[in-house]
Parts: C-alpha cells; structure tokens; sequence
C-alpha cells in the first residue's frame, strides 16, 4: 500500500498488540475502526511515519485544554498549548492529539480513512 503524507488512516490491530502501551489510544470495537490518525513522515528516518490520533471528542478534549491554560496563567505564563489542536476533519469539528502521536512503520497500516483535501 502507498502511503500518502497528509492523508488519514487506521492503524492495524497487531501494533497495538505488539506495542502493548496503555497510554496510546487502542483501536475500537463495535464495526467501528477509530480512532483514524493525521500522518506524515519523519525528517531523519525514511521508514518512520508519525501517526497523530484524532478525536471527535471536542468538548472533553477542550475542558483538558482550558485547565492547561488556566495552570500557565496561575504560573505567571504566556498561554500557549501545541499539544491539543482543534480544526475540521471531514467538516466535523475534531480535535488532533498532538500530545499522543507515536511512529509507526508501513506494515502497521491498515487502511487509508479519508485525503487530506477536507481538512
């Protein structure tokens, strides 16, 4: 399978299985596959591809957001998180979870979910 950088896909069930990482987000059950991830390639390695979940979830994703920004303003700090984006994804208002990307290699990949051109 191609990868295209830029695109959306599903990551296969035995990464998950292999990598054994409670932290990451694991696939789901019940005929849905999710989450899908936002990709692109790593600079200094050709065979890495990073992967960023993403998450329909706005508003829980939004409280976690505004409770980082309320600790830096406590801290005296210019507010500033990159590590919880929100933006449109299909035209559904999503959230990109910066903060739990993790690499993959191509034979993890599933299926590709949907091309970049909705974001």
């Amino acid at each position: 399978m191609q990868i295209n950088i830029g695109c959306f896909y599903f990551i296969k069930d035995s990464f998950f299985e292999i990598i054994d990482d409670p932290e990451l987000m694991q696939n789901k059950e019940s005929g849905n596959k999710r989450p899908c991830y936002y990709c692109f390639r790593s600079k200094k390695y050709d065979n890495i591809i990073w992967f960023i979940p993403i998450s329909t979830k706005t508003e829980k994703y939004q409280k976690i957001y505004n409770n980082k920004i309320q600790k830096q303003i406590k801290l005296g700090k210019r507010p500033s998180i990159d590590t919880i984006v929100f933006g449109n994804v299909a035209n559904i208002y999503s959230v990109f979870l910066i903060q739990n990307m993790f690499p993959v290699t191509k034979e993890y990949i599933e299926s590709q979910y949907i091309k970049n051109k909705n974001i």
